[in-house]
């Protein structure tokens, strides 16, 4: 559920959030009493709620639905980063801060998740395990998320590149964007999908965009032109 009195906010959390194909969204309101009244009817798991709201502040809500039988998990939305952190003490499971990131959005709702499947012991919600199976001869291999540099297609396969050796992966470069999306990954391009903590170097190419050096590889990695805002931001360049 969504509880924030900003409509461009929820707006940008639901496009966000509806990436995740393990997350509904049940409901949203605009104001911490409407938002309570939807809490007890939904019984939702996870609540992104905002703290500066009129009338009743998400703080407030938050102390509430702590004193609820079931109470969901709470991450704060906000644009005030000393407004986050008291709240993030006193009630909340995490925070995130507006404008919006959407790796941070996706880290937080992943820890929500994990904290959802063990207040409940749900062996049916447990979180995937962080490695990438990849068949090796008659073997499947079991690869840590954080050792892949990069994943991109050539033809109709979908290889990963891991200290300087290739593998192929069964699964799309979309469906390993999903997987990867709560972990340091960036989309650079349609046919690429790149750890950004394997970056050794950013070079410009034609037309702004940019070339990148990968740790463990030759390739050269593109980033489109429609990319290339996102990925400063990223990146911080």
């Amino acid at each position: 559920m969504i509880i924030d009195d900003e409509l461009p906010a929820r707006q940008e959390l639901r496009f966000l959030l509806q990436k995740l194909p393990w997350l509904a969204i049940v409901g949203e309101a605009e104001d911490s009493a409407t938002g309570l009244d939807m809490v007890l009817a939904e019984h939702p798991d996870l609540v992104f709620l905002d703290i500066a709201m009129p009338q009743r502040s998400g703080v407030d809500l938050c102390k509430e639905l702590a004193q609820l039988p079931d109470p969901p998990q709470v991450v704060f939305a906000t644009a005030y980063h000393h407004y986050a952190v008291e709240a993030f003490e006193l009630c909340a499971l995490d925070y995130v801060l507006k404008p919006y990131h959407a790796q941070r959005v996706y880290k937080a709702a992943h820890k929500a998740r994990l904290a959802v499947a063990k207040k409940h012991s749900l062996t049916t919600v447990r979180a995937p395990l962080d490695r990438l199976p990849v068949r090796a001869d008659e073997k499947v291999m079991l690869i840590p998320y954080d050792d892949i540099a990069v994943a991109y297609t050539d033809g109709r396969d979908v290889l990963v590149s891991v200290k300087g050796t290739v593998h192929k992966c069964e699964l799309s470069l979309q469906e390993l964007e999903e997987r990867l999306q709560a972990n340091n990954f960036f989309r650079t391009h349609r046919s690429y999908l790149v750890n950004l903590d394997k970056i050794l170097e950013v070079s410009p190419w034609f037309s702004g965009s940019y070339v990148l050096k990968i740790e463990g590889t030759t390739l050269e990695v593109p980033v489109s032109r429609k990319q290339v805002k996102d990925f400063r931001a990223r990146v911080g360049i």
